[in-house]
């Protein structure tokens, strides 16, 4: 009997290694990379508009990751405000992503700062999560093909004058 139940127990997990289904995850996603194609994704702003990174194609968009409790993204705020209104003649889009926000939270922050371009709450962390941020402000610069110009984009000042 105890070798009936061990055949049965095998024969189960074979059958269930072995049957069609969804697959296992193959590992972590593949790292992002400069000169890679920025990974695409859709999440709403604060007035409900959907934004898909996808549909910038032809613009440059800088990605600014942040949240409402880290000080370093809030003194970020002038410097990426100033980005926003010089880069306007270059078709410049900027999109600051709230990682694991709510969006109220977030609504309150943004009226706060009177922040000018598109504030998209990313309230469960999965677009964060695609271009693997570890830590915020994390900036990320696409060019108009979409692909990543720079990651944490510490020449972003040189990068944004060759736009």
């Amino acid at each position: 009997m105890h070798a009936m139940r061990r055949f049965l127990l095998l024969s189960c997990l074979i059958a269930a290694a072995c049957s069609p289904g969804a697959e296992a995850p193959k590992g972590p996603p593949p790292p992002i990379a400069v000169d890679t194609p920025a990974p695409d994704f859709r999440l709403k702003d604060l007035q409900g508009r959907e934004i898909r990174l996808f549909d910038l194609r032809g613009r440059p968009v800088l990605l600014v990751f942040g949240t409402t409790w880290c000080p370093y993204c809030s003194e970020e705020i002038p410097r990426i405000k100033e980005i926003y209104a010089r880069g306007r003649a270059a078709n410049l889009e900027v999109l600051n992503i709230f990682v694991n926000e709510t969006e109220k939270k977030v609504a309150g922050y943004a009226a706060r700062h009177a922040l000018p371009y598109p504030v998209l709450p990313d309230p469960d962390g999965t677009v964060a999560g695609r271009y693997q941020v570890r830590g915020v402000p994390m900036l990320v610069l696409v060019d108009r093909q979409g692909k990543i110009l720079c990651l944490q984009c510490r020449n972003l000042d040189t990068l944004l004058k060759g736009l």
